[in-house]
C-alpha cells in the first residue's frame, strides 16, 4: 500500500479494539522476497506500466474496473474539504474517505515502511544543500506522466501553490508538520491580528537569538522541478518527512477559492468552509457522494497515473490499483450491528482504528466466509490537561493523578488483560524507535513506589503492642502499592499549593484509601467541579471505563470531578475548536491519536511543542504546553541528520513528558480486524496498526477468485 498522505496524518482514534495478539497473513496474492527493495522509476508506454524495482523490470497491464468495494464506519464523516481534514476535521473517519484522494512527492511504502516516490522522479530524495549563505536547499525533479483526475498535468506549480497556502493563511493542524515554514511573529494584540502577512514579519528566534529551522521558500524551478529552501540545515525529520511527504493540492481546482479567501477576514476558516465534492484528485480514488448520517462514496480514478505499478515493500511484491470500481462507506451505530452486516455479505470490511470487540471475535472465527486480522498498533490513549486553567496547571496536580490512577489494576483485573498499561507516548510496537530500559524505567517509578514515611513525616508504622499512647513500640514498615501511591500524591500536592483543613486530608487505613475533604488551593476552598470529557460506554468502552477511575482517583484527593460521556466528533471539537472568544474552556479529556510513518516519529512537535499552541496557529498543542527545555529539543531533533542523534534527543523528549505530564499516557490495545474473504483479498495483512492504517487499502484490495 503506498498512502496518498505520506503518513503525516496524526488522526485521532475511534477506540473500539481489545486485544493483542500474533498476526496472521493472507497468502492469496502474497509473493515474498528475499530482501524489500522500493520502486526507483516509473515510466508509461503505450498503456503499459514498466517499473524498475531492485534492479528489475517488470512490465504489467493496468486492471480494469471492477467491483464495489463495501465497507462500514462508525461515525459519519464531517467535511469533503480535504484542506478543512487536515486542519481542524482532523477525525480518523474523514482520513478513511479522503486519504486516498492527495499525492505527494513521496510516499511510505506498506507493510515495509520504506520512502518510495510518487510524484517525484526518483525515490532518492536526496539531501540538502549548503548555499554558502547559511541556507540550504534541495531540488526534487518530478515525473511527467503525472495527472488529475480531470486530466491535468500535476506540476511543481501544485506544489508552490499547497505550500505557500499553508504559510499564507496560517493553517495549523498536520499541515504545519507537513510544511513547516519560518515561524514568525504574526500576531498584533493591538489590532488583534492573528496572522499578518509572513513576508514581512519578524522571525521568532531561539534562546540563541537564531531564527527556529523552517523553510524560507518553495520555488516551482521548472513544470517539473521543485525547490524548498530553509534557513539553516535540515535534518531527517524535515526533509523527506515534512514538505517530501506533505499532501499536493490542485492550484487548479483550488485556486480561485483560495483567491476569494485571502480577501476575507478569516482565509483560514473561509478555505475550510468551501465545499470539496467535486475536488479532483491525485490519487487512487476521488470522492463522489456523501449522504450525511447514511454513507459516503469514493469512485475509482481510473487515469490514476500509478496504475499496474509493482512495488516490494517488506519482503512482499503486489501491483497498486484500483481494482474496485467505487468504495461505499456506510455507518452503523454499534460493531453487533457492523459485525451482522458483514456475515451477511453486505459489506466486506469494517473500518475501526482500534478494531473489534473480542466479543465479537468467535462470531468471525466461526464463519468460513470471513478472515480475522490481528496486528500491533502504533498509537496509544491518554487523558490531556488544560494547562491554560487551575488546578490543571499545576505540576503538583498532574503527578498526583498519575500516582492515583492503577493502570495496571484497571487494564488487567476490570479491563480483563485487553488492553495493557502505557507510560510513555512512543509504542512498542515501533521497534525501532522504542527505547524498553526507558519504557520500564518510567513504569518502576510508579509501580514500584517505596515509601518509609507518610506525607506529614512520620514513619509508617504499625501498632502491633495495641497502645495507641505509646508509639515507642510501633514496628516500622516500607509503604508500597495503593498506600505509598496515595501519600507520594498528596505530597505532590502540598508541594504545589494544596492543602485540606486539618485532619481531612486522605488517608490509607484498613488497606482502603479514605478519601480527602474540603481540598484548598494557595489556602482557597475548591469547590468547582472538574470535568472529563471521553466517548461514552457505546463508542469506547475502554476509554468510557478508564475516565470514571480517573474521576474517582480525583474524588479520593478531595475534588470535585465527574467524568462526562460524550460524542466523539462534539468532543473533538469541544477541545480542538476554540470558543467565539478564542479560549479552550476543558479541564481534561480523554482521546487517542494514531502516530503516522512508524519509519521516522515525528509527532513530538505537533502534539507538544509551544509554538504549535492551537490558540496560537491552529496546531495539536491544545494543553498549552509551553516548556523551554521541550522547545529547544524539538529543534535539535528537526536538526538531527543521524538516527542516532535523532533516537537520543526523542528520548530525552521523552523524559520531560513524563516528568511534566501534559498528555498522562493511559494505555493500547492490539487492533482486531475481520474483513469478508469470501468477497475480496488482500496482498498482504501482517501490517503495523492493521488494514485501517492503509486506508483500508483501497488501491489494492481485489475481489476473490
Amino acid at each position: 500500500m503506498r498512502t496518498k498522505f505520506g503518513w503525516r496524518l496524526l488522526a485521532l482514534l475511534a477506540v473500539l479494539a481489545f486485544v493483542f495478539a500474533a498476526c496472521t497473513d493472507d497468502d492469496g496474492a502474497t509473493t515474498t522476497t528475499g530482501a524489500s527493495t522500493t520502486s526507483e522509476a516509473t515510466t508509461t508506454t503505450g498503456g503499459e506500466v514498466t517499473t524498475t524495482t531492485g534492479g528489475e523490470t517488470t512490465t504489467t497491464v493496468p486492471p480494469a474496473e471492477g467491483f464495489t468495494y463495501k465497507t462500514g464506519i462508525f461515525q459519519d464523516i464531517t467535511t469533503n474539504n480535504y484542506w478543512a481534514y487536515l486542519d481542524p476535521q482532523s477525525t480518523v473517519w474523514n482520513a478513511y474517505v479522503l486519504g486516498a484522494t492527495k499525492p505527494a512527492l513521496f510516499v511510505i511504502d506498506l507493510p515495509g515502511m520504506e520512502v518510495d516516490n510518487d510524484l517525484a522522479a526518483s525515490a532518492d530524495y536526496g539531501a540538502a544543500s549548503d548555499n554558502g549563505d547559511g541556507t540550504w536547499s534541495v531540488s526534487v525533479p518530478m515525473r511527467q506522466d503525472t495527472t488529475w483526475s480531470d486530466g491535468t498535468p500535476i506540476t511543481a506549480a501544485d506544489v508552490k501553490f499547497t505550500a505557500e497556502t499553508v504559510r499564507d493563511f496560517c493553517l495549523g493542524g498536520n499541515w504545519v508538520g507537513s510544511f513547516q515554514w519560518e515561524t514568525r511573529e504574526r500576531a498584533d494584540e493591538a489590532t488583534g491580528a492573528t496572522c499578518l502577512p509572513w513576508e514581512t514579519s519578524a522571525p521568532t528566534l531561539d534562546a540563541d537569538g537564531n531564527p527556529l529551522l523552517g523553510l524560507i521558500a518553495v520555488d516551482a524551478v521548472s513544470d517539473y522541478e521543485v525547490m524548498f529552501t530553509w534557513n539553516a540545515q535540515p535534518g531527517l525529520a524535515i526533509w523527506p518527512h515534512g514538505p517530501g511527504l506533505g499532501p499536493v493540492m490542485s492550484m487548479g481546482f483550488w485556486g480561485a477559492t483560495v483567491e476569494e479567501a485571502r480577501a476575507s477576514e478569516d482565509p483560514a476558516e473561509v478555505l475550510y468552509g468551501a465545499d470539496g465534492a467535486a475536488d479532483v484528485s491525485g490519487g487512487p480514488m476521488i470522492f463522489a457522494t456523501w449522504e450525511p448520517g447514511a454513507f459516503a462514496q469514493t469512485t475509482a480514478n481510473t487515469t490514476y497515473y500509478d496504475i499496474g505499478r509493482e512495488i516490494t515493500s517488506g519482503g512482499v511484491t503486489y501491483t497498486t490499483g484500483p481494482f474496485a470500481s467505487d468504495q461505499t462507506y456506510s455507518i452503523y451505530s454499534d460493531q453487533s450491528a457492523a459485525v451482522l452486516a458483514l456475515k451477511a455479505g453486505e459489506v466486506d470490511y469494517l473500518y475501526n482504528s482500534l478494531g473489534l470487540q473480542r466479543g465479537l471475535l468467535d462470531q468471525i472465527t466461526g464463519d468460513e466466509n470471513l478472515t480475522p486480522v490481528l496486528n500491533a498498533t502504533n498509537g496509544f490513549r491518554y487523558l490531556a490537561f488544560n494547562m491554560r486553567k487551575d488546578p490543571m496547571a499545576r505540576e503538583g496536580f498532574r503527578d498526583a493523578l498519575e500516582l492515583m490512577i492503577d493502570k495496571e489494576y484497571i487494564t488487567g483485573s476490570v479491563l480483563q488483560g485487553v488492553a495493557y498499561p502505557l507510560y510513555n507516548t512512543l509504542p512498542e510496537g515501533n521497534a525501532t524507535w522504542f527505547n524498553a530500559e526507558r519504557a520500564e524505567g518510567y513504569a518502576a517509578s510508579i509501580n514500584a513506589l517505596e515509601l518509609e514515611t507518610r506525607y506529614d513525616g512520620t514513619p509508617f508504622a504499625v501498632d502491633e503492642a495495641e497502645t495507641p499512647d505509646d508509639p515507642s513500640d510501633d514496628v516500622p514498615y516500607t509503604a508500597t502499592g495503593t498506600e505509598a501511591r496515595l501519600h507520594a500524591a498528596v505530597m505532590a500536592l502540598m508541594a504545589d499549593g494544596f492543602s485540606w483543613p486539618e485532619g481531612q486530608a486522605p488517608d490509607f487505613r484498613d488497606n482502603a484509601i479514605v478519601p480527602g475533604n474540603g481540598i484548598l488551593l494557595d489556602g482557597a476552598p475548591m469547590t468547582e467541579e472538574l470535568t472529563i470529557l471521553a466517548p461514552g460506554p457505546g463508542y469506547d468502552p475502554l476509554r468510557a471505563t478508564f475516565s470514571l477511575f480517573v474521576a474517582q482517583a480525583l474524588k479520593d484527593l478531595g475534588f470535585n470531578a465527574t467524568a462526562y460521556p460524550t460524542d466523539f466528533n462534539v468532543l473533538v471539537n469541544s477541545v480542538f475548536v476554540p470558543t467565539e472568544e478564542g479560549t479552550l474552556d476543558f479541564d481534561m479529556y480523554m482521546l487517542g491519536w494514531s502516530l503516522g510513518s512508524p519509519a521516522l516519529p515525528t509527532y513530538h512537535e505537533s502534539f507538544f511543542a509551544g509554538k504549535n499552541d492551537t490558540l496560537v496557529n491552529d496546531g495539536n498543542n491544545n494543553m498549552g504546553f509551553n516548556d523551554p527545555a521541550f522547545n529547544a529539543l524539538v529543534e535539535e531533533f528537526n536538526a538531527a541528520t543521524t538516527f542516532e542523534e535523532a533516537y537520543d534527543i526523542m528520548w530525552q523528549m521523552e523524559d520531560i513528558l513524563f516528568n511534566l505530564k501534559p498528555y498522562i499516557v493511559l494505555f493500547d490495545t492490539g487492533i482486531i480486524e475481520a474483513y469478508r474473504s469470501a468477497s475480496i483479498t488482500y496482498p498482504f495483512t501482517e501490517t503495523l496498526s492493521g488494514i485501517q492504517f492503509g486506508n483500508g487499502m483501497s488501491a489494492l484490495v481485489m475481489a476473490a477468485e
